[in-house]
């Protein structure tokens, strides 16, 4: 006879109501289910002891087990695409759900399966060992963390960071290529911070002024310490992007010994870190602009049209192709002297006390 089924519940609230309010989160096998639950796995990931391996797939699927939340412009399109290869992997799709931070409250079941779950991880196999998904507003905002870990106290945690002196200006050019961002200068933009606390100088078709906090999206230091006081440190894996330029192929084999997921030959790693720029405002709002319903924000046209390749990969639709066509390949402009003082002046205390927390020496990001 094989290993018992178990099934693992991360929901605090899901349990007690299951078993009892004596209930914990331990595992426990089918048979101590009563009999009304076990018509319905829903919320429930119905697992064996091989790990990723699930029961009745169509009717449960499983909380992801990692998620790459950051930062932004630091090279996790790159790794999400080389992970989304991996065979024992599945990745969201689209890359970048963002789920977890366009609310800020906790889910319930239903909204979770609904509008979570369902419609990332669709695709998900019993081939696959481990899911994950790749939002980087998830390092930044508050309140994100604390929401996935009530579903999964178990979630591994993967950041890449990089230079914010070469960071800053990248995020900037593309929070205004996805109509976030109105100020074309990025010196002005930074200047505009307080005023845009205050809810003043918002762009018309910015949906979260919190993308434009520019010291908050770039303090490393404060969010990785929020992170591992909040996951604990053996659930966090920093990947600094001086590494990943210059040793890929170990900065990825590292990476799926922390996931713990088998190494698939991969060797020809493309790099995606060219940045972009619109042809045409009018069809960037055509592509880019969420619509809405019943009061709700739902996927953009080009979010919508997306279909994928069994690798990740987008399938070229016409969307797709609009999509391209109205971008133009295009550098972030330099820092101006006077504004690199600025970021230096700024940003030295946290980069000094993120290299305490890593053990390792980045003040040569600030200091030339």
């Amino acid at each position: 006879m094989g290993d018992p089924l178990f099934i693992v519940c991360y929901h605090s609230q899901l349990l007690p109501m299951m078993l009892g309010p004596d209930a914990d989160r331990n595992e426990h096998s089918i048979g101590d289910l009563p009999g009304h639950v076990m018509k319905d796995f829903s919320y429930l990931a119905v697992c064996s002891k091989a790990p990723g391996e699930i029961l009745n797939q169509s009717d449960a699927i499983r909380f992801p087990d990692f998620f790459l939340i950051g930062a932004p412009r630091c090279g996790t399109t790159a790794l999400s695409r080389y992970l989304s290869r991996n065979p024992q992997i599945c990745f969201s799709r689209p890359k970048e759900p963002h789920y977890f931070s366009k609310t800020d409250y906790t889910p319930t079941p239903d909204e979770l399966k609904c509008d979570y779950l369902d419609r990332c991880f669709s695709h998900y196999t019993q081939a696959h060992r481990v899911l994950g998904e790749g939002s980087v507003s998830y390092l930044y905002l508050p309140g994100v963390i604390k929401r996935i870990l009530h579903f999964n106290p178990k979630a591994r945690f993967i950041v890449q960071l990089r230079n914010p002196l070469k960071m800053l200006p990248s995020y900037h050019l593309r929070m205004r290529f996805l109509l976030q961002e109105d100020e074309v200068d990025f010196t002005t933009a930074w200047g505009l911070q307080a005023a845009r606390k205050l809810g003043k100088n918002i762009p018309k078709r910015c949906l979260d002024t919190r993308l434009l906090y520019y010291t908050e999206v770039v303090k490393f230091g404060e969010q990785i310490e929020r992170l591992i006081e909040l996951a604990g440190r053996e659930q966090v894996h920093i990947i600094v992007f001086d590494d990943f330029a210059s040793d890929t192929l170990g900065v990825y084999k590292r990476l799926l010994d922390f996931l713990g997921v088998d190494y698939d030959g991969q060797t020809d790693f493309e790099r995606r870190f060219e940045s972009q720029m619109y042809r045409y405002r009018w069809l960037q709002q055509l592509l880019f602009v969420p619509a809405t319903s019943d009061g709700k924000i739902v996927d953009t046209l080009q979010q919508r049209a997306r279909k994928y390749n069994p690798d990740g990969s987008k399938k070229m639709s016409f969307i797709k192709r609009i999509t391209n066509f109205n971008k133009n390949p295009m550098s972030p402009e330099s820092l101006t002297p006077e504004m690199t003082d600025i970021l230096r002046e700024t940003l030295r205390p946290d980069i000094q006390h993120l290299s305490r927390l890593l053990d390792r020496d980045l003040t040569h990001w600030i200091d030339g």
